[in-house]
């Protein structure tokens, strides 16, 4: 029994703990957006089917602000060289919505499949998205 009871604490308090950061995670999602910055994003994906090479890679990130603060946008990071993103660097009001730019490079044959990083100080933090697409040679329809 003396052995028996420690475990027992031990697993009360653990449930506790549990209990609690659930009662936390269920918070109401107007309140969140009431105290925060709450990014939405028009698409998580964005395909840019095929492309020839040469041809303008230019691409949009659309970003809503749902939130009652101002949403800033710190930095965008790409997993690749090839694009690159460029984004206003003035805060997104309250029910306004931004577009971020990116270019692929067309100048690399194939598929391609990257994800860009938007770095905000949305309740969320960071948002990523994907973006893919082929770029095929200049003679090819």
């Amino acid at each position: 029994m003396k052995n028996t009871l420690p475990g027992i604490i031990m697993i009360l308090i653990i449930s506790l703990c549990m209990l609690q950061s659930g009662l936390a995670n269920d918070t109401n999602e107007d309140e969140i957006k009431s105290r925060y910055p709450y990014a939405l994003l028009a698409e998580e994906e964005i395909d840019m089917g095929v492309m020839q090479a040469g041809s303008n890679g230019d691409g949009y990130i659309t970003l809503t602000n749902l939130g009652v603060p101002d949403l800033l946008i710190a930095r965008i990071r790409s997993s690749c060289g090839l694009m690159i993103p460029t984004w206003p660097e003035t805060p997104v009001n309250q029910g306004d919505t931004v577009s971020i730019r990116f270019r692929y490079n067309t100048s690399r044959l194939g598929p391609f499949e990257r994800k860009v990083t938007i770095h905000t100080n949305a309740w969320q933090k960071n948002l990523i998205v994907t973006v893919k697409g082929e770029v095929i040679p200049e003679d090819q329809p």
